[in-house]
C-alpha cells in the first residue's frame, strides 16, 4: 500500500471518529432545550407577525396555522409535524394553571421539568419520552402553552421556537 492511500485511509478513520464524537446524547439535547426555553422566556418578546381570532402571535417562516383554529386551541404545522397552542384567556401571566394541570398527574415521568419566574411572570419547559425517539415538549407562559411531539434531534429547536412563540402573545390583554 502506497504512502498517500494510507494517509487517505488514515484520513478518513480520523474524521469518522470525529463525527461520531459529535453527537449528542439524549441529555446534552434536553439541556441545550432547556437553556433556548430559558433565553426565550428571559428576552424581550418578540414582534408578533400573526394574528388569529384576535390573538396577537409570533410565528418563524415556514410555519402555517391550519383552519379551524379556534380562539383556544391554534393548530400550527411545519411539514408533517404539528403543534397545538393552548390559550386560556382568563389566566394571566403570571398564572401557573397550566403547570399545575400537567403536575397532577402523578403517573408521567418528565426527562426535563424547568420553571421560569421573571417580571411577574411565570413559565415552564418540559419533556416527557413517550416512546423511543419520540418525546412530548411543553413550552409555556402564563394563559398560552404549546405542544408538540418531537424527535430527539428536535428537541432543541422546537423548544425555542415554542417559547419565543408562547411568550410573543399577551396574556394581559
Amino acid at each position: 500500500m502506497s504512502v498517500p492511500r494510507k494517509g487517505l485511509i488514515i484520513s478518513l478513520f480520523s474524521l469518522i471518529a470525529l463525527l461520531a464524537g459529535c453527537g449528542q446524547t439524549q441529555e446534552e439535547r434536553v439541556e441545550e432545550g432547556l437553556a433556548d426555553a430559558r433565553a426565550a422566556f428571559e428576552q424581550e418578546p418578540v414582534d408578533t407577525n400573526e394574528t388569529v381570532n384576535g390573538t396577537d402571535l409570533y410565528l418563524p417562516g415556514a410555519y402555517t396555522i391550519e383552519e379551524p383554529s379556534d380562539a383556544n386551541n391554534i393548530v400550527i404545522t411545519r411539514g408533517s409535524d404539528s403543534y397545538v397552542l393552548f390559550l386560556n384567556p382568563n389566566e394571566s401571566n403570571d398564572s401557573t394553571f397550566f403547570y399545575e394541570l400537567q403536575k397532577a398527574n402523578d403517573d408521567q415521568e418528565w426527562v426535563a421539568d424547568e420553571t421560569f419566574e421573571q417580571n411577574g411572570r411565570f413559565g415552564f419547559a418540559t419533556v416527557r419520552e413517550i416512546a423511543e425517539d419520540r418525546y412530548e415538549i411543553v413550552a409555556s407562559e402564563g394563559g398560552a402553552k404549546m405542544t408538540t411531539i418531537s424527535e430527539e434531534s428536535g428537541i432543541a429547536d422546537n423548544m425555542d421556537w415554542m417559547m419565543t412563540t408562547v411568550r410573543s402573545i399577551d396574556s394581559e390583554e
